[in-house]
């Protein structure tokens, strides 16, 4: 992929569908509170109930939409109340578009479907943000800054009616940290509309694009007499056993911990003891070509809980540079960490300990209580008998919560691989301005020729230049067959220790959104990379993408990046200069769906590189895979993929030469106490590895990532 497309996907650019003109602006930021009223009995959570049930119980309406700035094309209406136990959460919300609702197993495909949701900030901002989401089906998702791979158990129930859908929800306070503080909470209501791109809210001011932003949010007043108890410690006990060939290591088994001990309503230690990082759901293979080091996702638990306090340094049209980069640290024989948030800090660290190995981290953030301030410091080492490296990164934002935003960050490497110290070191700065129709950001950056973190990501070091990104959006009205169109531009020129550019970057990309959610994105530049053989060489690919179901998730705020509906059909051509031939690449994928809780999804890409004289360089990348909700809470799904032939130069589109088989297969039983998974292969590994793997976690204590 064109690295500056994926500089493009990572810049607040809003990418929109239509808004009706001359509509009444929402005021700069409302301010409401809602007292939750205590119930002597729980409502009822079937949404085919009378809502006269949840008749003493306030409501709120969603009548502003953030991505358009205008007011909602429908009615919502949320009401919330308790019973000193639980949230109950009551969603009534009418749809003229044609409704999305397709999963029905809980956390797998979030944003996929129309969706509601309720944001919780017990503590305001000196506490963690939780969200509870669900479908219209009543499949449902959560999250928490508290800790990735947070799952606790919840109930949530939906029903289609005529010209809309009701969702309720029934939410444990116990599951909550900060809860048995009472007060005054922070919170959003908050609605998805997939056919238009809506996301309506019930708080909102002229300049929010974000509808999670607790800078708009309203206010709950829960009376102490709805508290729960005090956060519970959690033991994560799991067996594992394998039954493999001996190419594949052999059979075995193993067994050991994770445990999470809480020292304040915010903040807790957590370790790992022989932990297991076995993964048998994630596919991350793919042939699209990249002449820089390719990025994976962590799917570790011990890396994964404390994940969002580190790496929080901004970075606006430039290089990815991520400091504490866990993918590179080797599994630990066992881990120790803190992370809590405590006023306006949050404070997390971990050692991770192996053979002959320790890893270490620290972090230390800082908000201001209006939002605008952010700081943070951050602390990266590795030590093993003949190698250290420790990074140190600073970095302060500044944002007006409006429009304007800006940054500074500083890096220090030292250790074994720094050969010359006063070259090691990080410099950037940056903001811009943006609002839902126009965007401007700019960034300047240095990375010395040894700033290269061991346990870090620095996708291009020894490199100073500046990046420019620009984007206008025009709006259609609502009765117009075209949603919106995009023109965007971006350019960097980055000059390294040798004469001329080490490389540069230009671009300028057109997207066209339709109202039936067809998608056209289309590029045209030029990308020059200077090699370790002192050759500028161009790793240009142009193209067209087109998608049919493009939906508009969350994230459909990013340039290119609309997000997926429930069975999307994409097509891409790209084409141009790329190393020393001409590389032309396909990728087709389709997802359809095959009964009433299968999906069938099929891929086929190629990269064909030509070459003047010499061998071309030819290979296809072939995936199919079935995944069938067998409930809310389990899931099976088969996958086989192949690649075949040689990657296009440099570097190419993965590790695979000749010809690369995989089969893998996965089931997931998901119970409030315990999870079990039986899975066959690997879908991480381009080659089957020949092994079954059964993994039972029991729970004791609070649940999953609670």
């Amino acid at each position: 992929m064109n690295p500056n497309r994926r500089l493009a996907g990572a810049i607040a650019a809003l990418v929109l569908t239509g808004v009706a003109p001359g509509v009444a602006a929402a005021a700069e930021v409302q301010s409401a509170a809602v007292s939750v009223p205590k119930a002597d009995a729980p409502p009822p959570l079937a949404p085919t109930a009378d809502a006269g049930a949840w008749s003493s119980a306030p409501s709120v309406s969603l009548g502003w939409d953030v991505v358009h700035g205008r007011a909602a094309s429908d009615k919502t209406q949320a009401t919330i109340e308790s019973d000193g136990n639980f949230l109950y959460v009551r969603f009534a919300a009418e749809q003229k578009e044609s409704i999305v609702a397709s999963q029905r197993t809980n956390n797998v495909g979030s944003g996929v479907d129309d969706e509601v949701w309720v944001d919780l900030w017990p503590n305001g901002t000196s506490g963690f943000y939780y969200q509870f989401a669900s479908t219209p089906l009543g499949t449902h998702f959560q999250t928490s800054s508290e800790n990735t791979t947070y799952e606790p158990t919840w109930d949530s129930a939906g029903v289609l009616t005529p010209g809309g859908y009701t969702v309720t929800m029934k939410i444990p306070l116990g599951v909550i940290r900060g809860a048995q503080s009472g007060g005054t909470w922070r919170a959003q209501f908050v609605r998805l509309v997939h056919a238009s791109g809506e996301e309506s809210v019930w708080q909102s001011g002229t300049a929010q694009t974000n509808p999670d932003d607790i800078h708009y949010a309203g206010a709950l007043n829960v009376p102490p007499a709805l508290v729960a108890n005090r956060p519970k410690p959690r033991v994560a006990l799991y067996g594992l056993g394998t039954v493999a060939s001996q190419t594949a290591g052999g059979s075995t088994s193993r067994a050991g911990a994770d445990l999470s001990v809480p020292v304040t309503p915010t903040a807790s230690i957590y370790a790992t003891i022989h932990p297991d990082f076995s993964n048998v759901e994630l596919d991350q293979q793919t042939i699209a070509p990249n002449a820089y080091q390719r990025y994976y996702n962590e799917v570790r638990p011990f890396f994964t809980q404390a994940a969002n306090f580190y790496n929080n340094l901004n970075c606006a049209v430039c290089n990815q540079t991520q400091e504490l980069y866990t993918p590179a640290i080797p599994t630990p024989r066992d881990g120790y960490a803190f992370e809590g948030q405590e006023g306006r800090f949050g404070v997390a660290g971990f050692d991770a300990v192996g053979d002959s190995r320790q890893d270490v981290a620290s972090v230390l953030d800082w908000q201001s209580s209006d939002q605008r301030w952010a700081a943070t410091v951050q602390r990266i080492a590795v030590t093993t008998p003949t190698l250290t490296d420790d990074v140190t990164t600073t970095g302060l934002n500044w944002s007006d919560r409006q429009h304007l935003s800006g940054y500074l960050d500083y890096g220090n490497d030292s250790g074994t691989n720094v050969l010359q110290g006063d070259d090691a070191q990080r410099y950037a700065a940056g903001g811009g301005w943006g609002s839902q129709t126009f965007a401007l950001y700019g960034s300047m950056t240095k990375l010395g020729d040894y700033y290269n973190p061991v346990d870090g990501f620095v996708q291009h070091a020894g490199i100073a230049g500046y990046g420019v990104y620009s984007n206008k959006i025009w709006l259609f009205n609502p009765n117009d067959k075209l949603a919106s169109i995009a023109l965007g531009a971006v350019a960097d020129r980055y000059t390294g220790s040798t004469d001329g550019f080490n490389q540069t970057d230009n671009e300028v990309l057109l997207d066209v959104l339709t109202k039936s959610q067809i998608d056209v994105q289309g590029s045209i530049g030029s990308d020059y990379l200077r090699l370790s053989n002192g050759v500028m060489t161009p790793i240009s690919q142009n193209g067209i993408v087109a998608t049919y179901h493009s939906g508009n998730s969350q994230n459909a705020g990013n340039f290119g990046q609309h997000g997926s509906g429930a069975y999307p059909t994409s097509v891409t051509f790209f084409t141009g200069r790329f190393g020393d031939g001409r590389l032309d690449t396909w990728l087709r994928s389709a997802s359809m769906k095959a009964g009433t809780r299968g999906t069938l999804t099929l891929e086929a890409d190629t990269t064909d590189q030509y070459f003047s004289h010499g061998t071309d360089n030819i290979q296809w990348f072939e995936r199919v895979s079935y995944a069938y909700q067998l409930g809310h809470d389990s899931s099976f799904a088969l996958g086989v993929r192949q690649a075949i032939g040689n990657a296009p130069a440099p570097n190419g589109g993965g590790n695979c030469s000749g010809k690369c088989t995989n089969l893998s297969f996965a089931l997931h039983l998901r119970r409030p106490t315990e999870e079990l998974y039986l899975g066959y292969g690997d879908p991480n590994d381009l080659i089957t590895l020949p092994q079954a793997i059964l993994k039972l976690i029991f729970y004791v204590g609070a649940q999953k990532g609670a």
